[in-house]
């Protein structure tokens, strides 16, 4: 059986995936990592980008004060801008007021998705990619279809994939491409990093929630 990443995250809220077995090869795994080459790649099916909050020109020599995300099976793009910060977290917001809080650049929380990541940790993972790969335990908290949050608790393992190139916006960004694979009851999902030299993400793509499934995120 094919799980994609709904089919993951509801099976895991409403009854942990016990009676589905295992995800092999086919699973969200194979479908994030063929996903993120088609990204690298150009090679990816993606939304038309939305009309932007701000110009090209705007983002570029305005650094740190926008993010682009693509919120794939919403088949929806965003500009956002920072709205509040809470010590190292950071919440954007869009013009439709959805917004996601990252760590990091590591996604922690959303508002106004289907299905909102209502929690997360992230500093095992962050302290991992620091150290250029390691281990890391996560807690997710999600709403269920009750509109209660269900927690599954994943064992992840980051590591690094090379050296890759994030083009946007017409320029070329040396990055560290890092790759973590997380498995709960039943679950496994993947996320991806761009890291620069600094330490800093540039880019990611990441499962957030059953009804929105992964984001591409480009911070600038």
């Amino acid at each position: 059986m094919t799980y994609n990443i709904k089919h993951i995250f509801w099976g895991v809220i409403l009854s942990g995936l016990s009676a589905c077995g295992s995800i092999g090869d086919d699973g969200v795994g194979a479908q994030v990592a063929d996903l993120a080459v088609g990204i690298v790649t150009g090679r990816a099916t993606q939304a038309a980008p939305a009309p932007a909050l701000a110009s090209q020109e705007e983002i570029l020599s305005n650094p740190s004060n926008f993010m682009r995300v693509n919120i794939r099976d919403l088949d929806r793009w965003a500009t956002m801008v920072p709205a509040a910060t809470n010590g190292s977290r950071v919440t954007w917001v869009d013009s439709e007021n959805i917004t996601i809080t990252v760590e990091g650049g590591i996604v922690v929380a959303t508002r106004g998705m289907p299905r909102d990541l209502m929690g997360a940790s992230a500093t095992q993972t962050l302290a991992a990619i620091r150290a250029g790969g390691g281990e890391a335990q996560r807690t997710h908290e999600f709403l269920d279809d009750n509109d209660q949050i269900a927690q599954e608790l994943l064992q992840c393992s980051i590591v690094s994939k090379g050296s890759d190139t994030v083009n946007r916006l017409g320029q070329s960004l040396d990055s560290q491409q890092y790759e973590e694979v997380c498995v709960g009851t039943g679950l496994q999902l993947t996320n991806i990093y761009w890291v620069n030299g600094a330490g800093r993400m540039l880019r990611s793509l990441q499962a957030v929630s059953p009804g929105a499934g992964y984001v591409q995120i480009d911070v600038f």
